[in-house]
């Protein structure tokens, strides 16, 4: 099995011409044996039986038996990667797509049975540009891929948090995960620790964290920091407020062109500034593309 995003964009590439006969007429239908349905999802399917990713990337035609097939593996997350399998509509049962490549703003997709304005009944492939807070994206679920064999394509961390962590206010706490999912290398040496790079590496990083007890206006602030052998900060990316909201707060920062030096470690962090009471994170995660560098 080829087990690369590079070879399962490929194959999607390929049908970027195509377009279907009458009543959802297509070669991907009469694969799957099941001609003359809605044919995202089987779209999808074709092209992971085609480029030898069938054992990591679902046999489905229902967009909601994708959606179960990742969860179930602890594969499933509200942030993209490149080869991640997108889930639009309610549960995401209205349509799906594969991410090409993504940035702070946008992911960039190819999908099938859709058209230029991301129709989940469209009538061909198409390469689409979603903006990444669009509310008609569910989630993504994360194909086990390996990508060793091409040095280009970025090796994946994914680590969740689902246990709740206490938020001092004026306080920058460190965020642990306890839960992993994947690491291309040993990315996450503290194996339930707040470090998801380490090493020599460039990145791109996404986390996310719901958070509870924070009255409506407060200031979270949320930064990824890079620390030395020593846990000393040695360099701080950009901080990204968000304000407290009623209920929950979700708040969510990207790092873009992160470059990890030898010898050091990644962490995202947040901060609740000032406000009368402390808060707690409720659940956390972060993704992570990264290219290891030459020694």
């Amino acid at each position: 099995m080829a087990n690369t995003a590079k070879s399962m964009l490929e194959e999607c590439a390929k049908y970027m011409d195509y377009r279907e006969g009458p009543d959802n007429d297509t070669i991907f239908g009469k694969w799957f044996g099941l001609n003359h349905e809605p044919w995202c999802a089987m779209f999808l399917s074709y092209c992971a039986a085609k480029s030898g990713n069938d054992d990591i990337i679902p046999r489905y035609a229902a967009c909601l038996d994708g959606v179960r097939w990742f969860k179930d593996r602890g594969q499933w997350s509200e942030t993209p990667s490149v080869g991640a399998i997108v889930f639009y509509g309610s549960g995401g049962g209205e349509h799906t797509e594969i991410v090409e490549r993504f940035d702070d703003t946008y992911i960039y997709t190819i999908g099938g049975n859709t058209n230029n304005d991301g129709s989940a009944n469209g009538n061909g492939v198409y390469r689409r540009k979603v903006s990444r807070t669009s509310p008609r994206t569910y989630g993504y679920g994360h194909p086990t891929y390996k990508n060793d064999e091409d040095l280009d394509m970025p090796k994946r961390v994914s680590l969740a948090r689902k246990t709740e962590l206490a938020l001092k206010r004026n306080t920058v706490t460190h965020i642990p995960f306890d839960d992993e999912y994947s690491d291309g290398g040993d990315q996450h040496p503290d194996k339930g620790g707040p470090a998801f790079i380490t090493g020599n590496s460039d990145y791109i990083a996404t986390a996310a964290a719901t958070i509870s007890g924070i009255a409506p206006g407060i200031t979270i602030q949320t930064r990824f920091l890079e620390l030395n052998a020593k846990g000393e900060v040695v360099k701080e990316g950009p901080i990204e407020e968000a304000l407290a909201t009623s209920g929950n707060t979700y708040v969510t920062q990207t790092r873009a062109g992160g470059v990890c030096d030898p010898g050091n470690h990644v962490v995202w962090t947040i901060e609740v500034i000032n406000g009368d009471t402390d808060g707690k994170v409720t659940y956390a995660e972060v993704q992570a593309n990264y290219w290891p560098r030459p020694a």
